[in-house]
């Protein structure tokens, strides 16, 4: 089929005709499976449907049943539970309606998106159908859609990593005002400082300026103003000085009392 071309996307996908006549599985007759398969050549899959549910009342173990019942649940787009009938036709001793109950069951799981299923039901289609065309080429599909399924799932996966990671990091406005609370904030020493009692931090403040000489006590005179004055009253106290000083207070002594009249 390589050198040749290829059945479209869709023609390969499911195979719609009932295998029950061409496989011939059935160990007895069946009306009701008569009756599907001319329902479902007539396209009208669910009166095939109704007419495969009586057949598989009947006949409840029989693969072929379930398999002609798989193919009227996918012509009506009931994708899992053809799933389900499929799998229950590979029970099948016949190894053609082995082969070909594989095949829809990769189909049907193609059509849910489950590639990796997929990929392993037409992996056993071919190990019994070396020669299924259809086969080999809905294997080529199911495995480049699981690895483009893979590489999307991915790339969700890291934009969600990313989102997460934007989302706890600081935007450049919050960084912004940080650094300039920092600047703005006083640093341990200030705060320290800031905290001491004022008793503390005017004796810091006095640690910190220069010496200074101490002014002189209220009321006392410099030392160079005392030492005048020092000798000055060594002067005053001179014998001569002294002398004159005693000589009047005696005139005052001795002079009449003033007259008050």
């Amino acid at each position: 089929m390589r050198s040749g071309r290829r059945p479209g996307k869709l023609a390969a996908l499911l195979v719609m005709a009932p295998a029950l006549m061409a496989f011939d599985p059935i160990r007895r007759p069946s009306d009701a499976v008569e009756e599907g398969n001319a329902r479902m050549k007539a396209g009208k899959a669910d009166e095939a449907l109704a007419a495969y549910d009586k057949a598989a009342a009947e006949l409840p173990a029989e693969p072929g049943v379930h398999f002609d019942r798989g193919t009227a649940l996918a012509a009506l787009s009931r994708f899992d539970e053809a799933g389900q009938e499929f799998l229950r036709a590979t029970e099948a001793r016949d190894p053609h309606l082995k082969a070909a109950a594989f095949y829809n069951l990769g189909n049907a799981f193609s059509k849910t998106e489950k590639y990796k299923e997929a990929i392993e039901a037409y992996k056993r289609a071919l190990a019994l159908d070396p020669k299924d065309e259809r086969a080999k080429w809905n294997l080529e599909i199911a495995l480049k859609k699981k690895r483009e399924d893979d590489k999307k799932k991915q790339d969700d996966k890291d934009k969600q990593d990313k989102d997460k990671q934007d989302k706890n990091k600081p935007d450049d406005k919050d960084k912004q005002d940080k650094d300039k609370q920092d600047k703005n904030k006083p640093d341990d020493k200030d705060k320290q400082d800031k905290d001491k009692p004022d008793g503390n931090r005017d004796q810091q403040k006095q640690q910190n300026q220069p010496n200074k000489p101490e002014p002189p006590p209220p009321n006392e005179k410099p030392p160079a103003e005392r030492e005048i004055e020092s000798v000055l009253d060594n002067l005053e106290k001179s014998p001569k000085d002294l002398e004159k000083q005693r000589a009047m207070m005696r005139a005052v002594r001795r002079a009449p009392p003033a007259r008050d009249w």
